[in-house]
């Protein structure tokens, strides 16, 4: 029972601790910031359906499968503008019927690096508690698919692992973040998915419901074609490739909705873990079926500021005090939400001089923050050797 209640414990701490298992997508990184992220990907295919949404099922012990290993390294060149290098790796397999033996399946492999991935995402300040960023991104596949004649080419044979094509984008990204830890998220981009393939609108809602080491993100993404494929009006006549038994690629105005549901763990001061499970569904010229995503993140955003006092402590927030109410309970400092500043945050208040002298006065907590400002309620007092007044140093650690 102990046990148990230690469990739910951590889990479920309180908001006013800073919590690392969630990182909203709206949110840049820091300058000096970093992540490191590698993420593995599950498909299995349930149907197919073509450009006319006409469902095809899978004859018995057919299929279509794939599995994505993706690096992905994130950095904060400044406080607003983060940058996105990676590669992505994929394993397509498809059990088609063996043409050499009737009424026997075989498996079908392509395997490689499927793209090189570049991106950067630039942060606004924020406005009360939303954050925008606009971002851009681009893959660039390492191959090139051949041509395929079904009346005459090896079907087991040139499997394709992906368009053709660079994949590029660009949108919006806007988060609300709660200062309980309750996130939301919409994200849309206009995207060009490859060589051939119609342009496309992405978009995506997700909530998450976050603790220090623990959070719960559900959502739904989906793509709505702007049905300018070439070959919309002709379809027999587009460029055939080896795709297996699949509609995920060499699509013609592909659409899809797709709910999700996972979890995150944090792990330690930086790391997390992410968990997620999807289900595309109303498809056209795509395949339906499930995505199970495994990931683990290494996160380090040291703040805009970092300092460290006489007794060595380290801080990652420095700010300043601008007004104080007429008792003296309560200060407003001059920093917000735009600089992680959170409800329930403690604040150390410092004296300092020009000598480097730093005497602690109080500690506070905060209980009101907007965009560039919070109200910090003093809780202790150290020493009335000095004032608090408008200019005195508040600190604080988000760890």
């Amino acid at each position: 029972m102990k046990i148990a209640l230690g469990l739910i414990a951590l889990l479920f701490i309180s908001a006013a601790q800073a919590q690392i298992s969630y990182a909203p997508m709206g949110k840049v990184l820091h300058k000096g910031g970093y992540e490191l992220k590698g993420t593995g990907r599950s498909w299995a295919s349930t149907a197919k359906y073509d450009e006319d949404r006409k469902k095809t099922d899978y004859e018995d012990n057919e299929g279509f499968t794939y599995f994505e290993g993706e690096f992905l390294g994130k950095y904060g060149a400044t406080d607003e503008l983060q940058f996105t290098l990676g590669a992505n790796f994929r394993q397509n397999r498809a059990e088609i019927q063996d043409p050499n033996n009737v009424g026997q399946t075989t498996g079908v492999t392509s395997t490689g690096i499927q793209s090189l991935i570049g991106g950067m995402q630039f942060g606004f300040k924020p406005v009360d508690r939303l954050h925008y960023s606009l971002e851009a991104f681009g893959r660039f596949p390492t191959y090139t698919n051949r041509t395929y004649d079904s009346t005459t080419d090896d079907p087991t044979k040139d499997l394709v692992l992906g368009d053709e094509g660079p994949d590029y984008g660009a949108g919006l990204l806007v988060t609300y973040a709660h200062p309980s830890d309750r996130f939301i998220t919409l994200r849309g981009f206009y995207r060009r998915p490859g060589k051939d393939l119609s342009p496309e609108i992405n978009w995506l809602l997700e909530a998450a419901v976050a603790w220090r080491y623990f959070a719960l993100v559900f959502g739904v993404d989906g793509v709505m074609s702007l049905n300018q494929d070439a070959y919309t009006s002709d379809p027999q006549n587009k460029t055939i490739f080896n795709t297996g038994n699949s509609e995920l690629y060499n699509s013609i105005n592909r659409q899809y909705v797709a709910p999700f549901a996972g979890f995150n763990i944090g792990l330690g001061k930086t790391w997390r873990i992410e968990a997620r499970y999807q289900q595309v569904m109303n498809a056209r010229s795509y395949d339906t079926g499930s995505l199970i995503t495994v990931a683990l993140a290494r996160r380090v955003d040291p703040g805009p500021l970092v300092m460290i006092d006489k007794k060595f402590k380290e801080y990652d927030v420095e700010a300043s005090i601008t007004k104080i109410s007429p008792k003296k309970q309560y200060v407003i400092i001059d920093k917000g939400l735009s600089s992680d500043i959170t409800k329930g945050q403690r604040f150390d208040i410092f004296h300092t001089d020009y000598l480097g002298g730093n005497v602690l006065l109080a500690t506070g907590v905060v209980t009101d923050v907007n965009a560039d400002q919070a109200v910090v309620r003093i809780t202790t007092r150290f020493s009335s050797k000095y004032q608090i007044k408008e200019g005195t140093i508040v600190r604080a650690t988000r760890r």
